[in-house]
């Protein structure tokens, strides 16, 4: 596909001043780690004896590098966060949104004052995931020596408010004249998946389109794969029609209903040529597949008040822009609805307003609920045979890297046992694909993918994902334990997921096991940074290439039929090799490890009668006109 032109962009960039995105987590909460970091074979690079071994320049740690997560839950003050030697804190800048306005603190003592943005451990995991230090548990982050700036969004996560964060992280880099790589393991499935959302925007403009050096936006693609959805469905006509039974908080839908449904999710559609169509809510029974009377069995889901039948025409249609500035029709609605009777359910109908229009449906739902859509068999009734259609998991992924700009991550499988803080035995359950448990390399089921309105194919890439252990934020246990005591005080809480901590710099630092493709974000984000210290120069488009160069491919990527989704587009260009993507940077097939010889003197004349690239002592690649100490062809000079 070509790449828009920037120009385009930057044209319907006030939809930036416009428009607050609503961005929800893209993060799979019912849960760094050392089997992560083993697999993307980070441990080769950083240290000092991994790295000679592997014949390169040094050790890479991130040093040198901006690395800012965009998040929320961030426990400021955890060890991770932290110097594991002296306690100094590594955060340089905290963005702080969990007053609502924007809060900006720069000097340690600042710093170490908070307390974190919100109770959740899901932003401190991913900063920790990324960048956190090397504690002597095993756990570090990807990135263990970069500058951190965490930016807390408590519970503000708007898309002004995490572009206000993008431009402060990459302006400071560029104050202080280093490279930056942020992790974004936020979200919203719903809406055009075209690049015109305004984070979308803002990824496209701050990283100059993929082409600006030093500059570069990671994103999870979402969890939804295995929840049915989405609807993608090409119309050949318009009499041809499309129907699904609607389902929340008995998902999945794989028994009859034996109590009434509660609906709390939202859901929206549009279609490839952004005009209208036909498209209608009804009550379906499910006994026999009839309309009935929407009045008799639909009731408010707080007072139970009776809802008078809805009409998405009226309440739901938008006419919102696209990227290219034009007016689209789309469909945006809530339902927070319950049913009268166990056997009745909402239904979807929709028709096309032209022969040849593809619409688009997706569904999505707060911590009440997994709504979707569905074709159930039940009480003798089989939906689908009756011409309904069952969802799938081909659409709902992120709207906001639906852009050249973007390198989004799907996740895979590392991890599938963990012993818990009090030392006993855990293990996940059966996939709800194949009711197997998922086994270690496997593309995670949940793991989100399709291809955009642009023809753009997500994820970019894979990373651990599943069966992470990372730093977990104090203030969200408050609720469990003794104000720095293991003693639990609710006992009906689940702690299964929570991992022994670590007693450092006069506190617990908890850790914890999760997954989602939040988690496998920041694994790239912190391997980018990594890839930016060998060059700093690097773009989004370089570094997407170095993906596909060097990403793994083994037979859980290349098997259609160990794909949990058996679509290749859930694999992106496999599962990413840190090792193998910094030697293609340095591009050191030849270069022999540095050697302990007396430093010589070294003119650029003398090193352009080999070409070899040439390095600083960060390991970074300099031009060889570079003064002071340099590496070149394994042997150290001072360069005049």
């Amino acid at each position: 596909m070509k790449k828009r032109n920037i120009l385009n962009i930057l044209m319907i960039a006030t939809l930036l001043l416009l428009t607050a995105t609503g961005v929800k987590a893209g993060e799979k909460k019912r849960t760094l780690t050392h089997e992560a970091r083993k697999y993307t074979n980070v441990e080769k690079v950083n240290t000092a004896e991994e790295a000679q071994a592997q014949h390169l320049p040094q050790a890479y740690t991130g040093k040198g590098v901006v690395l800012g997560v965009i998040d929320s839950g961030i426990d400021y003050n955890h060890a991770a966060f932290r110097n594991p030697t002296d306690g100094k804190l590594r955060i340089v800048k905290v963005i702080d949104f969990s007053q609502k306005n924007k809060r900006v603190f720069s000097t340690e003592q600042e710093i170490m004052a908070l307390t974190a943005d919100k109770n959740d451990s899901h932003g401190t995991m991913t900063s920790s995931i990324a960048g956190g230090s090397d504690l002597g548990n095993s756990l570090q982050g990807m990135a263990p020596e970069a500058d951190l700036i965490l930016c807390g969004m408590g519970d503000y996560i708007g898309g002004e408010n995490v572009n206000e964060c993008i431009k402060e992280i990459f302006d400071y880099a560029t104050s202080v004249g280093k490279p930056a790589v942020i992790n974004i393991s936020l979200g919203d499935n719903l809406g055009l998946h075209d690049g015109s959302d305004v984070t979308a925007i803002a990824t496209a403009i701050q990283t100059g389109n993929g082409s600006k050096p030093g500059r570069a936006i990671i994103y999870a693609t979402g969890n939804s794969a295995s929840n049915w959805q989405s609807i993608t469905r090409k119309f050949n006509s318009t009499s041809e029609e499309l129907k699904t039974v609607l389902g929340s908080n008995t998902f999945p839908l794989v028994e009859e209903p034996t109590k009434p449904v509660t609906y709390d999710a939202y859901y929206s559609a549009y279609a490839d040529d952004y005009q209208d169509f036909m498209i209608e809510l009804k009550v379906v029974d499910t006994t026999n597949g009839m309309f009935c009377d929407w009045a008799e069995h639909v009731r408010d889901a707080k007072t139970g008040a009776v809802i008078p039948v809805i009409d998405l025409k009226k309440t739901a249609r938008e006419i919102i822009k696209n990227l290219d500035g034009k007016d689209a029709v789309y469909y945006n609605w809530r339902l927070n609805y319950k049913m009268d009777e166990p056997k009745y359910r909402l239904a979807l109908v929709v028709k096309a307003g032209n022969a040849g229009q593809t619409v688009k449906l997706m569904c999505d739902a707060d911590e009440n609920g997994e709504p979707c859509f569905d074709a159930p068999n039940w009480n003798n009734y089989d939906f689908a045979k009756a011409g309904y259609t069952k969802g799938n998991g081909d659409f709902n992924f992120g709207t906001d890297f639906c852009v050249d700009a973007a390198i989004s991550v799907g996740a895979y499988v590392t991890r599938t046992d963990w012993t818990s803080y009090d030392g006993s035995s855990q293990s996940y359950s059966e996939s709800r694909l194949t009711g197997k448990k998922q086994e270690i390399g496997e593309i995670a089921d949940f793991s989100s993918y399709g291809i955009d309105d642009n023809g753009l194919a997500h994820p970019t890439v894979l990373a651990p994902g599943k069966g992470i252990i990372a730093a977990a934020n104090n203030y969200d246990y408050t609720d469990y334990f003794i104000q720095g005591q293991p003693g639990v005080i609710n006992k009906d809480k689940d702690l299964t997921t929570l991992c022994p901590g670590v007693i450092k710099f006069g506190r617990t630092n908890w850790y914890a096991l999760s997954e989602g493709t939040s988690l496998a974000s920041p694994m790239v984000a912190g391997i980018v940074a990594l890839w930016m210290q060998a060059n700093p120069n690097l773009t989004v488009d370089e570094i997407k290439q170095i993906m596909k160069e060097t990403s793994i491919n083994d037979e859980w990527t290349t098997n259609i039929n160990k794909i949990p989704s058996h679509n290749k587009t859930q694999v992106g260009y496999g599962k990413i090799d840190c090792l193998a993507g910094l030697k293609k940077i340095l591009n050191n097939t030849d270069i022999d490890v540095v050697t302990n010889d007396k430093q010589r003197h070294a003119t650029p004349a003398t090193m352009y009668s080999i070409d070899a690239p040439v390095y600083n002592m960060l390991g970074q690649q300099v031009d060889k006109s570079h003064k002071g100490l340099v590496i070149y062809k394994g042997h150290k000079y001072v360069n005049r």
